[in-house]
């Protein structure tokens, strides 16, 4: 484990270093008191001098020996607390673990009361601390040959109640559901096989409150879920249906639907993609890892919510079995599907997926997917597009805890032109493309076909789901793209 936390009622240092929150003005915290010494005034004094700073994020490191306390001091700028919002919290805290990280810091205290503040809760606080220690220090080299000692940072803890120090280990588990999403997303393709990805996920999932089913491809054949088999079968590597159940309350309460999008490889098959476009493309998995980031968070919070999680795995490859431009194959609703696109094969996956999610009678279906470019080009890199099929999917909640948390999602229409498109087929009920513009629109029409009445909200990540660059929320590559929103408003609803 990259970081671990202690906690203190005593004031007793563990090392010589002491970390500690400046605001712009001190007196906005309460008198900051450690082993009965008032640091306030010293701290002050510092900052007028310029030895340290309360410029949001910025990291300041001095000796201190005032009023008989000999430490190494460390602040991290909090700005204006009045200012103070989840997202500024989270680039402070992001920075400050990185700085640690840099320096080679192993063991630190946290002067915990001085990260108050009016505007966000200690327990909220607390919270993103540990959230974000565990996405900010992300680290993955599992493939590496001269790979160095992984860097360790213990934190003791002072100051923090019994409900903040709850809250810090709820933080490391969201983080620890976060850091699953990445290691899944990061295994190479050559590795991650559909087979391979579901022997991992019954694995990590054994003996604890979450059962697995996996469907093979004889199976998925023989039970009518021909888009998802029709996708698969191109590869020498078989796909994969793995059904996830989570129950955390009673049995005839509704569960929440996740489904996730699982291409642990795109060539684009038969319209196969460019030689850059191919570059990243074991990424087309990302959705589906970041559902299993959300089971995990839910399951070790023990939320009272009931939870189906589907995953539709298949690896979209050309050999002379795989599916060709002008196909036609039966979907498990037992709808036709004209292809004339086999590079658009995640919706195909996914109706399959969803039809299989409403079995369940779900009270709401979320699906997550790298599903189209055109959602990047509509909204940029950093930001997810979402989109709903009737007024009873929480569509404003969602968004609104997306906001706070900085991953920015918006909402884009369905509207009768795209539901109709789809039907656009001289030779079967449904096709799975269009040359016409509207390409995210027109998806997410085909995907939210299948859900029926059910209230269904469509994310597609294409764009957020990896960054290429290294930020306070760790390092380029996977991110686990609405993991903390999703687990956020289940717990919402699960009070």
């Amino acid at each position: 484990m990259p970081i671990q936390f202690t906690f203190d009622e005593h004031n007793e240092l563990a090392s010589d270093i002491l970390i500690v929150g400046l605001p712009d003005h001190l007196n906005q915290l309460q008198t900051l008191n450690f082993q009965d010494k008032n640091l306030t005034e010293a701290l002050d004094t510092y900052k007028q001098k310029h030895i340290i700073s309360s410029e949001t994020g910025k990291i300041s490191s001095t000796r201190f020996n005032e009023s008989g306390l000999d430490i190494h001091l460390i602040t991290v700028g909090l700005g204006n607390l009045k200012e103070l919002t989840r997202i500024s919290a989270m680039k402070i805290f992001g920075s400050l673990l990185q700085s640690l990280k840099r320096d080679h810091i192993t063991d630190a205290d946290v002067l915990f009361q001085s990260f108050a503040s009016k505007a966000i809760e200690k327990k909220e606080m607390a919270e993103l601390f540990s959230l974000q220690a565990k996405k900010a220090l992300y680290h993955f080299n599992n493939y590496k040959t001269d790979k160095r000692i992984p860097y360790h940072l213990n934190l003791k803890i002072h100051g923090a109640e019994a409900d903040e120090i709850t809250a810090l280990k709820d933080g490391e588990v969201i983080g620890e559901g976060i850091k699953l999403a990445r290691d899944f997303s990061n295994i190479p393709p050559n590795i991650l096989t559909p087979k391979h990805y579901a022997d991992l996920i019954c694995g990590h999932f054994e003996e604890t409150a979450v059962d697995v089913e996996v469907k093979d491809a004889e199976t998925l054949q023989a039970e009518g879920f021909g888009l998802l088999h029709a996708v698969g079968k191109g590869s020498d590597f078989g796909p994969r249906l793995i059904t996830l159940t989570y129950k955390g309350t009673d049995n005839d309460v509704a569960p929440i639907a996740l489904v996730g999008k699982g291409i642990t490889y795109d060539s684009g098959g038969y319209s196969i993609k460019s030689k850059t476009g191919m570059q990243e493309m074991k990424f087309d998995m990302c959705g589906s890892a970041n559902v299993l980031g959300m089971i995990e968070a839910v399951h070790r919070l023990a939320l009272p919510i009931n939870i189906v999680g589907v995953i539709a795995s298949a690896e979209n490859m050309i050999n002379g079995e795989a599916m060709k431009p002008d196909d036609v194959f039966t979907a498990l609703n037992g709808e036709t599907v004209e292809v004339l696109n086999t590079d658009a094969e995640g919706r195909l996956v996914l109706g399959d997926a969803v039809f299989h999610a409403a079995q369940y009678q779900p009270s709401l279906i979320l699906d997550f997917a790298t599903l189209t470019g055109a959602a990047v080009a509509a909204l940029g890199e950093d930001k997810a597009a979402v989109f709903k099929n009737n007024s009873q999917a929480p569509l404003e909640a969602i968004t609104e805890i997306a906001g706070e948390n900085g991953e920015w999602t918006f909402e884009l229409p369905v509207t009768n032109t795209e539901k109709q498109l789809i039907k656009k087929s001289e030779v079967a009920d449904l096709v799975n493309h269009t040359n016409g513009m509207g390409k995210a629109l027109f998806a997410a029409a085909f995907v939210m076909h299948f859900s029926g009445s059910i209230p269904q909200l469509h994310f597609d990540i294409a764009g957020p789901a990896t960054t290429h660059q290294n930020n306070y929320n760790g390092p380029k590559g996977p991110t686990g793209y609405l993991i903390q929103t999703i687990v956020e408003w289940l717990r919402r609803e699960a009070k």
